[in-house]
């Protein structure tokens, strides 16, 4: 199914919201109309459109938040969090950061190296997207290795499931962007050592080299670092972030969180896409934006990095599953809506996930004590936590990417890299050593994917790299779909995704070899031969049928 158009931005965007309940939502409701008087109610609007209304100012969004450190400031208890019952929820990254719904990195094989993994729900259900899971350390460990929830199963999971997990246990609301993308992923940390050394990280870049076309991998997303630093010309590490580029395969790297550090390998690669750390405040306004505390400096080869930035802090990660915070956060959440008897049961049966829980607590005090410990703990939702670092930046960029090329599969890993600096929205009054050149702009990132593609293919049907992509000009329709003889004359089937300037496209599969006949279905109901393809046959009812041949050898 399409998704909607929110007649306030213009967007494409996930959802449309109709409801409005409640005094403070009405209040929003009455403030968008006098700003836009021409809109309905009945029209619906987008979440962003509806939360960008609430305050009459940036400044009324704000309180001090002195469970995250001193002078940081959160978000305020909002209609975000009323709406999602959670006084403790971030706004999910694919929000703030208005990344375009159309696009989840289907079709896409993400590479992680880290220091080690375990199959998380938000990757396996409902259907089960990890490829292959590897320790590179140890290639004969037994895959039940990898059933179990180890020390170093941590980061590594946090770091896949913020680009690709798809929030299956949030209901989907912390889901990442690439929540369609399929991943593999790279232990590099020895079980036995305890630690991740430079030989590690490079048969982790040689695996996912060697088995790039069997697994359709086009990125490879590292939050990891040798231990010393060093040039492409004599740091293996970066010489396997340069084989890998000069193969076409993008590699991103989180930049460090130490501003007065060395950058480390990969990070100081050329060729790497290295990614440092925007502060958002956990806000879709972009003139709150600000510097997090990540490394960046000139490298050994002379470019300075980072080279952009992305969502360093306010990120909901993954709590680990099996372990004592996944058994006492949920407890934790239930308690503070429960009623006294409710509460009752609940620490009655699960008294053993609440090892901190006081002896004597006074009569109704129980969700005092819960709030504080989740606050204690940042816990987010009852499966997530508050987790920060450029380990979580570098696989949103890794997402985006991921989205670019779902856009647009031929893109190089050059072109990758000039079009998301391109698009980048650097912050004010910030050097660019720092910020490279700007925070992630994912919306934009790949609309400049998709316009890139008409401009080198052009109106028609083309084939590429094995698969076919048509290309459509209209400026007039709301929905564009691909009716053929290679799916039965589905117009539900194949849609085309729409730019900004009236430009359609959409990429499938091969067909099988031979001569196929299609349509477009513009809006569902008008069916129309393509007038960029000369070649067409006769429909049977006084129309066309566009043509395309299929070779066995493309």
């Amino acid at each position: 199914m399409p998704s909607p158009k929110c007649p306030l931005c213009k967007q494409y965007v996930e959802r449309l919201i109709h409801i409005f309940t409640g005094d403070a939502e009405q209040a929003v409701i009455a403030r968008i109309r006098a700003r836009y008087p021409s809109w309905s109610i009945y029209q619906g609007l987008c979440e962003r459109c509806f939360y960008l209304n609430e305050f009459e100012t940036a400044d009324d969004h704000f309180l001090p938040d002195p469970g995250l450190g001193d002078g940081t400031t959160a978000l305020r208890s909002s209609l975000f969090r009323a709406r999602v019952k959670n006084e403790f929820a971030l706004l999910p990254i694919p929000l703030r950061l208005n990344a375009d719904p159309r696009f989840r990195g289907k079709g896409i094989t993400l590479a992680f190296i880290d220091s080690g993994f375990y199959p998380h729900p938000d990757l396996v259900r409902p259907t089960n997207r990890i490829k292959e899971i590897v320790d590179v350390t140890d290639q004969k460990l037994p895959r039940r290795y990898f059933r179990t929830a180890h020390a170093e199963s941590w980061h590594g999971t946090m770091t896949a499931v913020t680009a690709a997990g798809n929030g299956t246990l949030s209901d989907g609301l912390y889901r990442g962007i690439a929540s369609e993308a399929d991943v593999v992923l790279l232990k590099a940390m020895n079980t036995d050592k305890r630690g991740i050394s430079r030989q590690d990280i490079v048969r982790a870049m040689r695996w996912a080299i060697d088995h790039a076309e069997q697994y359709n991998i086009r990125i490879i997303s590292v939050s990891v670092y040798d231990d010393e630093p060093g040039s492409a010309a004599d740091n293996p590490v970066n010489a396997a972030v340069e084989e890998a580029v000069n193969k076409g395969i993008i590699v991103v790297a989180a930049a460090g969180n130490t501003p007065n550090s060395t950058l480390f390998p990969p990070a100081n690669a050329p060729a790497a896409i290295t990614v440092g750390g925007v502060d958002d405040r956990n806000d879709m306004r972009k003139e709150l934006r600000r510097m997090f505390r990540s490394t960046y400096g000139r490298t050994t080869d002379g470019p300075s990095k980072p080279d952009l930035i992305a969502p360093a802090i306010w990120v909901a990660g993954p709590i680990l599953p099996h372990t004592d915070q996944f058994r006492e956060a949920p407890v934790l959440f239930r308690l503070l809506t429960a009623t006294p008897k409710m509460a009752e049961r609940i620490l009655q049966r699960h008294r053993d996930a609440l090892p901190n829980f006081p002896r004597r607590l006074r009569n109704g005090a129980y969700k005092e004590w819960a709030r504080k410990r989740i606050e204690e703990m940042k816990y987010v939702a009852p499966y997530y936590k508050h987790v920060d670092g450029t380990s979580f930046a570098a696989p949103i960029v890794s997402a985006v990417i991921a989205q670019m090329l779902e856009a647009y599969p031929a893109l190089t890993p050059a072109d990758v890299k000039r079009l998301l600096m391109e698009t980048a929205e650097p912050l004010r009054h910030i050097g660019q050593e720092q910020q490279g050149h700007g925070v992630l702009n994912p919306r934009a990132a790949v609309l400049a994917a998709i316009t890139k593609q008409y401009n080198d293919l052009g109106a028609g049907v083309h084939t590429v790299d094995g698969r076919v992509v048509f290309v459509y000009h209209n400026r007039v329709p709301r929905s564009v779909a691909v009716a053929g003889s290679f799916n039965n004359w589905n117009a539900q089937q194949l849609s085309l995704h729409e730019s900004h300037d009236g430009w359609w496209s959409a990429w499938m599969p091969k067909p099988q070899p031979g001569t196929h006949q299609y349509k477009y279905v513009i809006d569902g109901s008008v069916w129309l031969e393509d007038p960029a393809n000369k070649e067409k046959t006769p429909d049977g009812f006084g129309g066309w049928n566009s043509l395309i041949v299929v070779s066995g050898k493309d």
